[in-house]
């Protein structure tokens, strides 16, 4: 195999703290790969060279564009496609913010790059839009963006682009999705009932909404292109095990959407809860960004759906999201740490309950309530960071096995992992799985294809938000084919 060229576009936060250490074991372990390029802005120069001092490995070339000419990107910078041909790249990974995503996808494409981008594949800019037409219309490119990508790699081959979206490939949910599909298929009653919920514990200061980068608000959009991405995604994943029964396919969807945004964030946390907490100073500085008239722009901090799935005006299946980022925090200052991505008291709770009629149910219980600064003992208990448990319920006098069984995967994996410096979590290591995929061109399960449902569901999603914005009921019904992955 001929030596591999990597470029990494991109190296905020989360870059640093999975892709970088990926490349840097993947170079170090096997020669046949390097480490030619990074592409970042001009603007986060100095906070990278600060970063790179710091590791064993460094690119060979690095190209920092003018940032002003990224601000709402149409077409790539000469200056980066070139470098990708001047440096025979034939491997990338993709993690600028999002709204750059399309112009890199459509170069690597023409160029039969493979490439691993992070979700969301791509994103409109909400802000600006002045009416509902137009923000509609963003809303529309959720999909057709991903669609037309689709269609783009149908026509150059040699290209591929896989999708970050790590619960693809986490073991943990791999074996829900078997236990749930083996319940399906032999005995022929479908998935009834799916309940997901989310929080990630990000409590953003009512100033940081204004300015923050990573995870923006700024540009209109919010949770759902955030972390909410992954489970929207799961939520198409499971809607497929109840494709095994021809007869339960559904034919129709009806969603309710609604959002929660920083302006509903700083009514419940009033001036007098930040005096309470940060001082009557922090508190009237903050007031000055509350007040600020663009807030009405800022994409969701919380986003919550009813998702009902019909065949022939029968119902078969009831989904509820409820995705926060409004939730419990263990943030206690006011001021931004140096690592705003896992040091600023962001910790995750994530709840799955999922029924099978009469037959059986399968729940997922993964919380934590400490930073992974704080850890101490085993770090797979309850309130720690690698807890993730599975419930399996089963009708037991009816399908056999057990009535109860409890898989404790985050202590397992943990446990399999003993030893192992480089092991980040569960949720990482599935990461890695996906750009080893890329890497060494192995089948994957997350194929940009594949995430055409998802793209849809959270078109759809982002319109029931407009509707909701305009005094409208928040609802929409659609032909459940337009979920289909062709």
């Amino acid at each position: 195999m001929k030596k591999r060229s990597i470029a990494l576009v991109g190296l905020g936060p989360h870059a640093q703290r999975i892709y970088y250490p990926y490349i840097t074991d993947l170079t170090t372990k096997d020669d046949k790969f390097s480490f030619e390029l990074l592409i970042d802005l001009d603007v986060n120069k100095e906070k990278i060279q600060k970063f790179l001092k710091t590791q064993k490995i460094q690119p060979k070339h690095e190209l920092y564009l003018n940032s002003k000419d990224q601000i709402a990107p149409s077409r790539i910078s000469p200056i980066a496609a070139n470098a990708l041909k001047k440096h025979n790249i034939d491997r990338v990974i993709l993690s600028t913010e999002p709204k750059a995503h399309k112009i890199y996808l459509e170069e690597c494409i023409r160029q039969a790059i493979p490439v691993v981008v992070d979700k969301p594949v791509t994103t409109p800019v909400f802000s600006g839009s002045k009416t509902r037409f137009s923000k509609n219309r963003q809303a529309d490119s959720i999909f057709t963006d991903v669609k037309y990508l689709h269609g783009l790699i149908k026509q150059h081959p040699g290209s591929r682009v896989l999708v970050e979206c790590q619960r693809r490939n986490h073991g943990g949910y791999l074996e829900v999705q078997k236990t749930l599909s083996d319940i399906v298929g032999q005995f022929g009653v479908p998935i009834s009932y799916i309940q997901i919920h989310h929080s990630d514990g990000m409590w953003n200061m009512p100033d940081e909404f204004a300015f923050r980068e990573n995870h923006p608000y700024k540009y209109g959009y919010g949770k759902l292109m955030h972390s909410g991405y992954h489970f929207v995604d799961l939520l198409t994943g499971l809607l497929k095990i109840n494709e095994q029964i021809e007869e339960m396919t559904p034919d129709t969807v009806n969603m309710f959407t609604q959002a929660v945004h920083p302006a509903d964030q700083h009514y419940v946390l009033s001036d007098t809860v930040y005096e309470k907490f940060f001082g009557k100073q922090k508190a009237d500085y903050f007031k000055r960004f509350k007040n600020d008239s663009a807030v009405k722009e800022y994409g969701e901090v919380d986003s919550f759906s009813q998702v009902q799935f019909s065949k022939q005006g029968k119902l078969i299946m009831t989904a509820q999201l409820s995705l926060m980022q409004s939730g419990f925090s263990r943030r206690a200052w006011a001021d931004l740490p140096e690592d705003i991505y896992k040091g600023n008291g962001r910790v995750r709770h994530e709840f799955i309950n999922i029924h099978i009629g009469a037959l059986g149910a399968i729940q997922v219980h993964s919380y934590q309530a400490k930073e992974v600064s704080e850890q101490v003992g085993q770090p797979y208990d309850p309130g720690d960071k690698n807890h993730f448990d599975i419930y399996i319920y089963r009708n037991s006098k009816l399908i056999g096995g057990e009535p109860f069984e409890m898989l404790r995967y985050g202590g397992l994996e943990t446990m399999q992992h003993r030893g192992d410096g480089s092991y980040l979590g569960h949720n990482e290591s599935a990461r890695y799985t996906t750009l080893d995929e890329m890497m060494y061109d192995l089948p994957s399960n997350s194929e940009l294809k594949t995430h055409l449902a998802t793209n849809k569901l959270l078109s759809v999603m982002h319109k029931n938000h407009i509707k909701q914005e305009y005094g409208k009921i928040p609802n929409s019904k659609f032909v459940y084919k337009e979920l289909d992955n062709e």
